[in-house]
């Protein structure tokens, strides 16, 4: 008699394809279907809900689903999840994101549901305010009695989870992210063709085409956590450095997000602004990477991100601060640099380091390949299907 597949829901507040919709994404897809059967739910209409149709895997849109406190949102969401679990019946219920972690596990806090819990990412931690921090883990101490397991994709995280009580040790687990072993990059010239063929740079950058153009990148959207500000004062310090008048040095943005306004405004402040190209949110955007000579993630909050491990598989040099899961990922000096947050005088030193030594730059990269082995796709699957 062949054995009952577990229904599992994958649930998280957002469709937009950001780090944690692509942890769903290849949970989902990477699941024993033998022994799962799978679907997702979230809010909005990203991208996730593309790349899960085009994977055959049922899907369940829930506008009601928002990133922000909204108290009106926030209520229709509970009802309609608990429906949702009464309708479906899902045997474990897998939540990201902290605002789905509430709602997700009230909702089904009296079903007979094994209820799962991925945290990408301390939310009572900065960049929020104090208060904001202590609501934060108010709720996460509060609704942990509903969950069975939480997987933390940092050994940061769980520390973290410790030292404040949010969890009793036996409930928590670290689990890191992984990434596939054959990412289909694009070669360094097509990539930075095909990334600039629509956001061409302006002169002096146009005279001679891309040959000699040194590119420090950024893939991510544009939230608080992720800092961007301290990236354009380390821009201005960099390009306004007298001893590099000749040196051609451009700075890529692949992403949007609500934050855009703002560093667009800071960039013309500082009057860098033909040095910085917009490149909008682009689907796949990891297969440009290689049109980057340095990467760049300066967050204040981090989980693990995929990001990072896509640039240590693209073997591009990468400059990151000493937050979160990263330094799990990058050791200082030996694949890259650490630096602190909002440390926009480091960040500058420390790209221009990577530029300015090619030899460097070799090294770096050769150590980011042999460690991404650490952190496999297959590895992360295996892993978490323990835990249901």
């Amino acid at each position: 008699m062949a054995e009952t597949r577990k229904k599992v829901l994958i649930l998280i507040t957002q469709s937009v394809f950001g780090g944690a919709q692509k942890y769903v994404f290849d949970l989902a897809t990477g699941l024993n279907r033998q022994k799962y059967e799978v679907a997702v739910a979230a809010g909005g209409e990203g991208k996730l809900f593309d790349k899960l149709k085009n994977a055959d895997i049922q899907i369940f849109r829930r506008k009601c689903l928002k990133r922000p406190i909204c108290p009106t949102c926030d209520i229709e969401a509970y009802f309609k999840l608990k429906k949702l679990f009464k309708e479906w019946q899902p045997d474990i219920l897998h939540l990201n994101s902290s605002k789905v972690s509430v709602l997700g596990s009230l909702a089904a806090r009296n079903l007979p549901i094994k209820i799962i819990y991925t945290v990408h990412g301390t939310v009572f931690q900065p960049p929020f305010s104090f208060l904001t921090s202590k609501f934060f883990l108010w709720l996460e101490k509060w609704t942990v009695k509903y969950k069975d397991k939480i997987i933390c994709v940092s050994e940061n995280d769980h520390q973290l989870w410790l030292k404040y009580n949010v969890a009793p040790p036996e409930k928590l687990v670290t689990i890191h992210n992984g990434i596939e072993s054959n990412i289909d990059f694009l070669p360094k010239d097509e990539a930075r063709h095909k990334l600039f063929e629509q956001n061409p740079p302006t002169p002096p950058f146009t005279k001679g085409g891309l040959e000699g153009i040194s590119v420090v990148g950024f893939i991510g959207y544009f939230y608080p956590d992720k800092n961007l500000a301290t990236l354009v004062r380390a821009a201005n310090l960099i390009l306004n450095a007298p001893k590099l008048t000749d040196k051609k040095i451009l700075f890529a943005i692949i992403g949007d997000g609500p934050q855009k306004s703002l560093i667009e405004s800071l960039i013309k402040k500082y009057k860098i602004s033909e040095k910085f190209l917009f490149l909008g949110a682009r689907p796949e955007a990891h297969k440009y990477l290689k049109a980057f000579d340095v990467f760049t993630q300066p967050s204040v909050k981090e989980g693990l991100p995929y990001t990072i491990l896509q640039a240590m598989a693209a073997s591009v040099p990468i400059v990151a601060s000493d937050v979160g899961g990263i330094p799990e990922m990058i050791t200082d000096n030996f694949n890259g640099f650490l630096i602190k947050p909002h440390d926009a005088e480091t960040l500058a030193e420390k790209i221009l380091q990577i530029l300015e030594n090619q030899e460097l730059a070799q090294i770096f990269s050769q150590n980011s390949l042999e460690r991404i082995k650490e952190f496999s796709l297959e590895r992360m699957v295996q892993q978490t299907q323990e835990q249901y």
